[in-house]
């Protein structure tokens, strides 16, 4: 809890102020006499820290002499979204001069992830996710497409094996009349086929009475 945390403790000198500005110290005059002054770093080159150590507040948990530098990594997906539209403005841009093989060619996650100065992608993950090597038989297997016969191209198979389409049997009759004449039509029919039944019926019957 923070009522038991111990009040935070500084250094009398936290800067080392008192060691950095006494100019007696044995070091810096053997290093004046090899041609060192103040302002310059050590080393052949004078490649090393000009100023001298000091006590810094660490707030983080990485490790001693980590740099923190994730531009890289998180834009990485970026540098990728950022090529394929590229290369779709390079296969469909604004002049309609034909595209050379070289912009017909298909982005290739895989060739892509060699060539970047991170590797952000697995082998396995980058030829799973490529589809340029895919041919036409194996992106209708994935997108679910039929594949579907032109009617050309069965026609000249038929021609050339000597077999013609079987001709159309259904029983289809045309007719000029219309519903009001046709259901007249077929009425007339039923009450004609009605009367002769009946006449057929009752003809015995008559005879019979008649006799009597």
């Amino acid at each position: 809890s923070s009522s038991l945390a111990f009040p935070q403790k500084w250094s009398v000198d936290p800067r080392n102020s008192a060691w950095s500005k006494d100019e007696s110290k044995f070091g810096q005059k053997m290093l004046e006499k090899m041609g060192w002054s103040k302002g310059k770093g050590l080393g052949a080159q004078e490649q090393g820290n000009t100023e001298h150590v000091q006590v810094r507040v660490k707030n983080n948990t990485l490790g001693l002499g980590a740099a923190v530098n994730h531009e890289d990594s998180w834009i990485a997906h970026q540098d990728d979204f950022n090529q394929l539209l590229a290369e779709l403005n390079n296969c469909h841009g604004q002049n309609e001069a034909e595209s050379s093989s070289e912009q017909k060619k298909a982005f290739s996650l895989e060739e892509k992830s060699k060539s970047s100065k991170r590797r952000v992608h697995y082998v396995k993950f980058a030829k799973g996710k490529d589809l340029s090597s895919r041919s036409e038989a194996d992106l209708s297997c994935i997108f679910g497409k039929r594949q579907k016969r032109h009617k050309t191209q069965v026609r000249d198979e038929s021609e050339e094996n000597g077999t013609s389409e079987p001709a159309d049997t259904s029983n289809t009759v045309t007719s000029n009349l219309t519903v009001q004449e046709y259901f007249a039509k077929r009425m007339a029919k039923l009450k004609k086929f009605q009367k002769e039944t009946m006449v057929e019926s009752t003809g015995p019957d008559l005879h019979w009475s008649k006799a009597l």
